[in-house]
């Protein structure tokens, strides 16, 4: 409902009125006479219909060398336009497909995603209504909207009423605003330092410097054999530091690494977070809707104790980029640390129960991120997702079995949530480290440039490892025992030219 005229649509003009848009042409100054503006968006959604069509038959990556793409690309801008099914076809044609395409079935390189269609089509229609989830009074639908997803988010993680939070671009930006929350909670101290394992992703130490830590205050804790923070390790740098002075504000944790999907022990690490009164963040921006999951739940327990959360629903709940999202145990925590008067916004206050979600965050300009999680949720409904969340796990668990039966191939870390980390390594040849990273880095290289799947590599402990993260919904076993064979295959030929150059 509009709030001027009750009705919701008082600015729409009647399509029968006979009224003019103006437009003689086809196009006046930036305008397009609706007809044309329809024929090109059938044709932008044919191009990418067929794209996700054809996909499996396709290769997972395709690229280019830079001076061939400038010197196909880098020209000055037009004075005068052309026809936008050209500029389509020439997008479709020359620069979309040099890409990793991350929704690909056999694509397990980094943390890739698939997102649905619905969230495709939510993107079109919040950019097509120019939607700015700033505040209330410039985005009330949106705004509501966001918080219902946020609701369902903190069920999902078991965080208490009350709990909320925000969209992000992502899991860097989330990270970011909750070390302000957390060094302005902390009393904004001399000193602050923060603690992470070294296995924790890096947008945690960009965060970090960003929100004013110094690097000396940034601290790397060790892990154990499965690649799990230390506990040991972990207070006694927090000991070490508060005898020198030091002022420890915040604890990460990893709900997933993006390395190899380990889970750090979330609840000791609140029990001890709560003991020494630091705040605990906690990464899930890949792992954390495995708890939509009965299994993701066990592997996460402890995860609503802490005091944020980062979630990509951009990886594991298949959205378009971005769909970051933080949630905090207490609201007031951001908006103590955000919250700013800005007199060309004061008439955007509406009272206490109408947020401003731009006092919540480091961005006032916001786009409405949250409408494509609604869209597809609504469309396939919480079985679907559970099930496609599910999958991921399950054929990892396959996967991991595969690499264990294989006389070629090692496990290195058994899997975790939806990743496995292996490499070859058969158990009698012997082989020294040196020269095992230099197999296992042929093969990456072969699949890279000669099969249809797309991997890609981590080091642990400081040993090169191949590894595999499998969250796309469209995803089957076939296509990832397809892949290992592969590997299996090339990491032969890579043994054999090993053993014959030693000759």
């Amino acid at each position: 409902m509009n709030a001027k005229d009750g009705k919701g649509n008082a600015s729409l003009p009647d399509p029968g009125s006979g009224e003019s848009s103006g437009m003689d042409e086809e196009h006046a100054g930036l305008q397009m006479a609706p007809d044309l503006m329809l024929d090109l968006a059938r044709q932008t959604s044919e191009i990418v219909v067929d794209r996700i069509r054809n996909l499996p038959e396709s290769i997972a990556w395709d690229g280019e060398f830079r001076e061939v793409l400038a010197e196909a690309l880098m020209e000055d801008p037009p004075e005068k336009g052309r026809p936008g099914s050209e500029v389509l076809e020439q997008a479709a044609r020359d620069i979309l497909p040099l890409t990793l395409r991350l929704d690909h079935p056999r694509s397990f390189a980094f943390v890739p995603t698939a997102p649905t269609w619905p969230g495709v089509l939510a993107e079109f229609m919040a950019a097509g209504y120019n939607i700015n989830a700033c505040t209330w009074l410039v985005a009330s639908g949106p705004s509501q909207l966001e918080l219902v997803v946020i609701e369902w988010f903190r069920r999902w993680l078991g965080y208490p009423e009350g709990a909320g939070g925000l969209f992000t671009s992502g899991g860097s930006a989330a990270s970011l605003d909750a070390f302000v929350a957390a060094r302005e909670a902390a009393g904004h101290p001399e000193r602050a330092t923060v603690y992470m394992s070294d296995q924790s992703h890096t947008a945690f130490l960009r965060a970090a410097i960003i929100a004013g830590i110094r690097r000396e205050c940034i601290r790397r804790i060790p892990t154990d054999r499965h690649f799990r923070l230390d506990m040991k390790a972990l207070a006694e740098s927090v000991a070490k530091d508060r005898a020198a002075g030091y002022n420890p504000v915040a604890i990460c944790a990893n709900a997933g690494t993006s390395s190899t999907g380990t889970v750090d022990p979330l609840g000791p690490m609140a029990d001890y977070c709560a003991a020494e009164g630091i705040w605990l963040h906690v990464d899930a921006a890949y792992g954390g809707f495995a708890v939509l999951t009965e299994q993701g739940k066990r592997l996460l327990a402890g995860i609503e104790r802490a005091d944020s959360i980062g979630l990509d629903a951009h990886k594991w709940l298949f959205q378009p980029y971005e769909a970051g999202c933080l949630l905090v145990k207490d609201l007031s925590t951001l908006e103590k640390a955000f919250g700013v008067q800005c007199d060309i916004l004061q008439d955007t206050i509406w009272g206490a129960d109408h947020p401003n979600f731009g006092d919540r965050g480091l961005q006032l300009s916001r786009s409405f991120r949250a409408l494509k999680v609604w869209m597809s949720i609504q469309t396939f409904g919480m079985a679907a997702f559970r099930r496609a969340v599910a999958n991921g796990m399950e054929l990892a668990a396959r996967a991991e079995d595969h690499v264990r039966a294989s006389p070629v191939l090692e496990v290195v870390n058994g899997a975790s949530l939806s990743i496995v980390c292996f490499r070859v390594n058969p158990g009698d040849a012997g082989l020294g480290e040196a020269t095992l990273e230099e197999i296992n880095r042929k093969v990456l290289a072969q699949v890279f440039w000669d099969d249809t799947a797309f991997i890609s590599s981590t080091s642990l402990h400081g040993k090169f490892f191949l590894r595999l993260c499998i969250i796309n919904h469209n995803t089957t076993w076939t296509d990832v025992r397809a892949t290992l064979k592969a590997v299996e295959r090339f990491g032969r030929d890579a043994l054999n030219s090993t053993a014959d150059s030693g000759r």
